[in-house]
């Protein structure tokens, strides 16, 4: 196997939280929803480092979502109505406008692209509603094979099915817990994806404020 992959997280590294979604379900402004986004991160960061399951872990950041945003209604029956939004149509569906050029660059200077994503099992469909059908040769989705990132044998299945090795490859999530410590215990380079610079002491791995910005430097 001597091909190289360029393996991705989903949510907060190719589709971001439309805050103009969420600010609908809630009545609030979406300028609100954007200043709590990085409140509930933190929390959810925390859950997952606690044991939390990505279900739970869920619902603690649409729960902080909504409060940090200023909603002063039941947070619980928030929550819900979130998650009813999410199962319509995935609130992480929003496409940087750089992303599919960047993706053809990656493949233009030789990495076969994929998705390695702890989420609902509904990413395929996601890619189709928000035009990125056909955009990655390989996605796995813990919910459908039961395994979920930081565990190695995740990030091993995509590369088994690009038939890269994981010597020469990257995985890039915007998770330092799960998605970098996962990808090297895999044996693949790891990056960090931080639009908002949530991470900005942190030195564990490069840090890059978008998957093009990632792509232009494995480019050079």
């Amino acid at each position: 196997m001597t091909e190289r992959a360029l393996l991705l997280d989903a949510g907060n590294t190719v589709v971001f939280l439309d805050h103009d979604a969420v600010a609908g379900v809630l009545a609030l402004e979406p300028e609100l929803v954007a200043a709590a986004e990085p409140v509930a991160k933190r929390r959810y960061e925390a859950a997952l480092r606690e044991g939390g399951s990505h279900d739970d872990g869920w619902r603690i950041f649409a729960r902080e979502l909504a409060l940090a945003a200023g909603f002063a209604g039941d947070a619980e029956a928030a929550v819900d109505a979130l998650w009813a939004e999410h199962g319509r149509f995935n609130l992480w569906r929003r496409v940087p406008e750089d992303l599919p050029g960047a993706l053809e660059r990656a493949r233009g200077v030789g990495f076969r692209i994929g998705v390695v994503s702890n989420s609902e099992g509904k990413l395929e469909e996601l890619f189709a509603r928000v035009g990125l059908e056909g955009a990655f040769e390989v996605i796995v989705d813990s919910a459908i094979v039961g395994i979920r990132k930081p565990d190695p044998a995740i990030f091993a299945m995509a590369l088994d099915a690009l038939d890269c090795g994981a010597a020469g490859s990257w995985y890039a999530g915007d998770l330092p817990d799960v998605d970098v410590v996962g990808a090297r215990a895999a044996g693949l380079h790891a990056a960090l994806i931080d639009p908002l610079d949530h991470y900005r002491d942190y030195d564990e791995a490069p840090r890059f404020p978008s998957v093009a910005a990632l792509v232009s430097a494995l480019a050079r």
